[in-house]
């Protein structure tokens, strides 16, 4: 059998341009593949971010609902589902901050107030700048406040700080002797206890919710009370929340009205009305003496702005009250005086000579000395107002029979007007008894000197922060050498009260300089910047720097150069991340202090969802802020996951009449926040044609982004009207746990 093989060239050529056709067609289609993959990338980043940020505008929805509606112990829960990103909590770059000024054409800006370290520049150009105060405001559940106790203290009583949503409870107070855990105690909210501390060296109270501590040696003594919500302007209040302990207590109402003044203890209320009389600078007083048999809690509840002032030694032998003046400071140039039997000191820390008036009298005081009188003044039948030429500070001693001053009070820092500062002038006059000087640090270390017949250097620290010494008769100063301001306390004779705040209270440190630019200050407490975010969370709950922290200015405003002008609220605030990979790394859909946001795409910042606040109707303004915070037990990852969130507490931070408001925020998303606040401004005719100046825009009201360039701050502008300004902050716990079918 014959076989004829033949070779067709023309088919073989045609197969081989096949084959060749076929790959040049696959790696056509392999590099459109390879050129198209960041297309498809991007597209699923886009899906990504669509998706989550459908989530995270549920979770806002959901924690404004229980931020501004909810009442402690109220929580909700969301389940957040990833796609192939992650959940995780950012503790350092969640932080933004609101400013208010309570006096009319004043402004009031700060710089690198959300930064780890130990420095913060203010700016306040139209009057002096006399002082600026810092206090840790604690938020967060695992930053738990701290009272350092002085030894010469016998006993203390002890009930929460009422706000404008008390905690759940109960409120866990640890007492640690010399840092070792020495009890655990449980008090339910509205209850008080009395703890006896005289066998206690070294005792520090640690609360997971702030209190109200009256401290009090021997016979006990006089103290003015703060009341619960403090107005920023002059430091008056319309409730007070008192622990008493068994025995008789003394209650002293003053006010510049008419007012009605209710007291409930025990169950029992009580109601008085007390009217004002037609005598000039008199205002209204109401007296009343409780008995209690055990420890107990009194409320006292006033329809106009007051003071109270407490007594525990009834027989008018001890006690020293520091008097506050109008503009809220220790040192002021009008005081509101008690209608009780007394005396009156008056000391004028000034270089020149100070004159002190009330009805019917009046006394002149040399530099750098202090005056007693006997009071109240005859012919008054109110509350005297005392009217002064200068800034002086004012007492009122519980002793009707000699001008003597025995009992426990603050010595006010000259250089601030508040309880706080770098330089204290005081004088002693007790020719029988011997003053004993308690020294408290208000910051982390700190070098100062006494001087007087004896003069000497000492060094406190945040470890050490009490140092006792006695004093006899004469003029004393204690100034800062180095390092963060000092409270200091007189104890005279074996008796006194006091009110205690917690450790990071009201730090404040004199400035006494006028400047139209920048000035730089100390923030009280150690730097942590360059440090790792566990050293940071380490430092934010010991208190070794703030995670959170308000700040007063103090500025000259009229007479007095001790008026609290302007305040300010900062807030180191967890970030809830969404981390996703597009066509580049490092995207992210973030929920952060009620705002939603997104640097998708190519890292460009986008406000997906404005934070939430109210205006209106007419010139207010009002904003809630979500402080939402992990709980120590909270996982992230990339599964499912269920957030169960719950309303610690809600507080005012300020509630009253303001001139400027600011609202600033941390980095990156600050400047995107900024100007989407402002989207309004566009149909703005007058903004338009005079861009940046705010003084010439008369055609909107709302947030106007700060004139400055690349500025992450905006401003509520009402064209020039005061605004009725409400701020409140709500501390939600949240904890993340993966979702179990």
């Amino acid at each position: 059998m014959r076989h004829n093989l033949t070779r067709n060239d023309e088919a073989v050529s045609a197969a081989i341009a096949t084959v060749l056709l076929f790959g040049g067609v696959v790696s056509i289609i392999g590099l459109m593949l390879i050129s198209m993959l960041p297309i498809i990338e991007e597209l699923e980043g886009s899906i990504e971010r669509d998706d989550m940020s459908a989530q995270m505008m549920i979770l806002a929805h959901q924690t404004e609902v229980l931020s501004e509606h909810g009442m402690p112990g109220d929580s909700t829960e969301v389940e957040m589902i990833p796609l192939d990103g992650s959940l995780s909590w950012d503790s350092t770059r969640g932080g933004m901050w609101y400013s208010s000024t309570w006096f009319e054409d004043t402004t009031f800006r700060m710089k690198g107030i959300l930064d780890f370290d130990d420095n913060v520049e203010i700016k306040h150009p139209e009057s002096k700048t006399t002082a600026v105060c810092y206090s840790d405001l604690r938020l967060g559940p695992t930053r738990a406040f701290f009272y350092s106790i002085p030894n010469w203290v016998d006993d203390i009583a002890v009930t929460s700080t009422n706000g404008l949503a008390a905690p759940l409870g109960p409120i866990k107070i640890k007492l640690l002797v010399g840092g070792s855990l020495s009890e655990n105690i449980a008090m339910n909210i509205g209850q008080s206890i009395s703890i006896d501390t005289s066998i206690m060296a070294d005792l520090v109270l640690e609360s997971s919710h702030e209190l109200t501590i009256l401290a009090s040696s021997g016979q006990g003594g006089g103290v003015l009370v703060t009341p619960d919500n403090p107005s920023k302007t002059d430091g008056k209040g319309r409730s007070w929340t008192i622990p008493l302990t068994a025995g008789d207590s003394t209650i002293h109402v003053v006010s510049e009205s008419s007012n009605q003044i209710t007291s409930s203890i025990d169950g029992v209320e009580t109601t008085n009305v007390v009217l004002e009389g037609a005598d000039f600078r008199e205002g209204t007083y109401w007296t009343n003496t409780v008995t209690s048999q055990d420890t107990s809690t009194l409320t006292i509840t006033t329809s106009a702005p007051s003071r109270l002032l407490l007594l525990t030694e009834n027989s008018g032998s001890v006690g020293v009250v520091n008097l506050k003046a109008n503009s809220g400071a220790y040192l002021g140039t009008e005081f509101l005086t008690p209608q009780m039997p007394g005396y009156l000191e008056l000391t004028n820390p000034s270089d020149t000579i100070a004159t002190a008036t009330w009805k019917g009298g009046g006394i002149s005081i040399s530099p750098k000395t202090t005056e007693s009188v006997s009071w109240p003044p005859s012919g008054t039948s109110g509350s005297p107002m005392v009217d002064v030429d200068r800034d002086i500070i004012v007492y009122w001693h519980n002793n009707n029979t000699n001008s003597n001053s025995l009992g426990a009070s603050i010595i006010p820092a000259e250089d601030t007007g508040f309880s706080s500062g770098l330089s204290h002038i005081f004088s002693t006059h007790n020719s029988n008894n011997i003053d004993s000087i308690v020294t408290q640090i208000a910051g982390y270390d700190s070098l100062w000197n006494f001087s007087s017949t004896v003069s000497f250097n000492y060094s406190s620290n945040f470890e050490n922060p009490f140092h006792e010494f006695s004093t006899g008769i004469g003029d004393h100063h204690l100034s800062i050498l180095e390092g963060h301001p000092m409270r200091i306390h007189r104890v005279s004779g074996n008796s006194g009260l006091v009110e205690l705040a917690h450790d990071g209270a009201e730090r404040c440190l004199g400035l006494n300089t006028t400047a139209s630019g920048w000035i730089s200050t100390d923030l009280p407490w150690n730097t942590v910047s360059g440090r790792s975010e566990l050293q940071i969370l380490d430092a934010w709950e010991d208190g070794t720097h703030p995670s959170s922290y308000s700040v007063d200015l103090i500025a000259e405003a009229g007479v007095s150069e001790y008026s609290l002008v302007a305040s300010a609220w900062i807030f180191h605030i967890s970030r809830l991340t969404y981390e996703f990979t597009s066509s580049v790394t490092g995207m992210e859909v973030a929920y952060s202090n009620g705002a939603v946001l997104t640097n998708h795409p190519e890292f460009l910042p986008t406000v997906l969802k404005e934070p939430n606040d109210r205006s209106g109707p007419g010139p207010r303004f009002a904003s809630t802020i979500p402080a939402l915070n992990p709980t120590a037990d909270s996982t992230v990852g990339s599964g499912m996951m269920n957030l169960d969130i719950e309303l610690a507490y809600r507080e005012s931070l300020a509630s009253q009449t303001a001139y400027e408001v600011r609202r600033g925020w941390y980095s990156p998303y600050g400047e995107a926040i900024a100007n989407s606040a402002a989207s309004g401004l566009d149909q703005s005719i007058d903004w338009t044609i005079y861009p940046g100046r705010l003084d010439l825009l008369t055609d909107y009201v709302g947030w106007v982004p700060d004139p400055s360039i690349g500025t992450s701050e905006a401003v509520w502008h009402t064209s020039g009207e005061p605004i009725q300004f409400s701020l409140q902050l709500s501390s939600l716990d949240v904890t993340m746990k993966e979702a179990v079918d």
